[in-house]
């Protein structure tokens, strides 16, 4: 099946699609905007709620899954077809209004997706508080959605945390769809106190890291999880990484190494706000009781219709990752920047480094077997919201119809390339 996009913004200096379909997989991405790139009607808060997070994160959340809903139900597919889903919010504040009302009636009620719930910063247009991405199945031979995993790390029923969470847990830990297999986002909480006890490392003495132990837990855990699943970690196809320090990403790739001596998967690293836990803003450290990562990972069986390929273009990587990795039809790549180990290879201004990207997002998907016009979504991470706009353009620019879906969000600097201010990722459909 060819490539379909449904319900394009093309308006106030946003251009972008909310959902797009190649093969049996739908790819969604949105804030709450209207066809003309406006802050939506819908999702605007009436006085005296206006102020409250909650109700603010509640209205956008009805108005995006809302459309989302329309989107996927004209596309043969419905929000109970969503594999994996990635929420990204402004704040730790909105967390909980956005799952009542995401696993709410109507919309991700039952069966539901790997996910990932991360505070990372500000989106465009202002006001915007929360913007989910993900990818759902369009029933058919061969292709369903299947729900395992082993139970060993999920919250279980919890009806004390609210409606959402009282007849199923807010998330599965593998969710599969033919040959793919799609994974919640793994971090290293025992569900009672917060981080695992057999994770944390001791503060009364100097020796141990956090991030180390956290990255050695989640890779043991995933490797149990997709041997379940009928694959392993060597099949993994991409990942990404959740760091609230990115200073922490030397001492995972210490271990990363390990669990992938060669061939690694596609990978996109993000400096983010703050976990799940604690609730509160601020705390980074174990001794304060907060978690360092989580990470989220798309692999596949593998069959004659999902041979693993990785793809390069020659060009140098930011880590231990694969600069893109094709499986059946669809092409990931890792994060791209403007640069090297050794900085900037363009000029600093936003507009220099997006043409670097998209020539570069460009060569990959060419030597991917497909081409940018055949895009299903582009992530983007800017350090400055107000760059969003520029995003838009520069794509309008190179795909000038049928655009993708678009995950734009603002993240802490700096990135991974000293004076960067831009990433970007994306996932193409290879006919």
């Amino acid at each position: 099946m060819k490539r379909i996009v449904v319900d394009q913004v093309d308006g106030n200096g946003i251009y972008c699609s909310r959902l797009a379909a190649g093969g049996p997989f739908v790819f969604m991405a949105g804030v709450s905007v209207n066809k003309d790139g406006a802050f939506s009607d819908d999702a605007v808060v009436p006085a005296p709620y206006h102020l409250s997070p909650s109700a603010q994160v509640r209205y956008q959340t009805q108005s995006i899954w809302e459309r989302y809903r329309l989107g996927l139900e004209e596309l043969g597919s419905s929000c109970s077809d969503v594999v994996q889903v990635e929420q990204y919010i402004s704040r730790k504040a909105h967390a909980d209004g956005y799952l009542e009302v995401s696993r709410g009636p109507g919309f991700m009620e039952r069966g539901r997706p790997g996910s990932a719930l991360i505070a990372t910063g500000d989106f465009a247009p202002e006001g915007c508080v929360v913007n989910p991405t993900g990818i759902a199945v369009i029933p058919q031979d061969g292709y369903k959605k299947v729900i395992g995993g082993t139970g060993d790390q999920d919250p279980g029923k919890r009806p004390e945390f609210g409606d959402a969470y009282a007849e199923e847990p807010v998330y599965n830990e593998i969710v599969t769809a033919g040959d793919y297999v799609f994974t919640v986002g793994d971090w290293s909480s025992d569900y009672a106190t917060g981080i695992r006890s057999d994770v944390k490392a001791d503060d009364w003495i100097w020796w141990g890291n956090e991030a180390r132990n956290e990255t050695n837990f989640i890779l043991k855990t995933l490797n149990a999880r997709l041997e379940n699943a009928g694959t392993s970690l060597a099949n993994a196809v991409h990942c990404t990484v959740f760091l609230v320090d990115l200073g922490d990403l030397y001492e995972v790739d210490l271990v990363w190494k390990k669990f992938f001596p060669k061939d690694p998967p596609a990978r996109t690293v993000i400096p983010i706000r703050g976990l799940g836990t604690p609730r509160a803003e601020g705390p980074s450290t174990h001794a304060e009781g907060a978690m360092k990562m989580e990470s989220m990972f798309q692999s596949v069986r593998l069959s004659d219709a999902t041979a693993r390929e990785i793809i390069t273009t020659g060009s140098p990587v930011l880590g231990h990752e694969s600069e893109a990795v094709r499986a059946g039809h669809l092409l990931w790549t890792s994060a791209i920047l403007a640069g090297n180990e050794s900085g900037l290879v363009t000029r600093s201004d936003i507009q220099s480094q997006l043409s670097y990207l998209f020539a570069r997002l460009r060569d990959i998907c060419e030597a991917g077997g497909t081409s940018l016009d055949n895009l299903l979504r582009l992530r983007a991470y800017v350090t400055n919201p107000d760059d969003a706009y520029a995003i838009y353009a520069m794509l309008k620019q190179t795909v000038p119809s049928d655009p993708p879906t678009v995950c734009i969000t603002s993240v802490p600097g700096p990135l991974q390339v000293p004076n960067a201010t831009v990433m970007v990722d994306g996932v193409a459909f290879v006919p």
